[in-house]
């Protein structure tokens, strides 16, 4: 069985991943919508990727930390920007993958 992945971001973002593909989605409007969707995205045993945009995340503050505490291995919820950019003082993709594997993995360019 294949994962689907699901998108909780601004309306262009949304509209861009389901174009492109995304099977589940969510337009942020308020913050108990938001909570209630992604809490029905981490409970679905289909999903197995959730991009959610850093302002939301940002927006939904202690809530979204309780529960990416609280949820199962699957879905991997990761941060993504939004059409505004956004930078993160912490590679979360890089974050992710030392708690998970238990160890730095570094990239070196060629010629560094």
């Amino acid at each position: 069985m294949g994962f689907k992945i699901a998108v909780v971001g601004d309306q262009d973002t949304v509209t861009g991943f389901a174009l492109a593909g995304a099977t589940y989605t969510h337009i942020y409007t308020t913050k108990e919508e938001a909570l209630a969707k992604l809490g029905e995205f981490l409970a679905s045993d289909e999903i197995g990727l959730v991009l959610i945009t850093h302002r939301i995340v940002e927006e939904l503050g202690y809530e979204f930390r309780r529960m990416m505490r609280a949820k199962r291995l699957l879905p991997l919820v990761l941060r993504i920007s939004d059409k505004t950019g956004y930078v993160s003082k912490v590679d979360e993709l890089r974050e992710i993958i030392k708690r998970t594997v238990g160890a730095e993995i570094m990239v070196k360019r060629e010629g560094s």
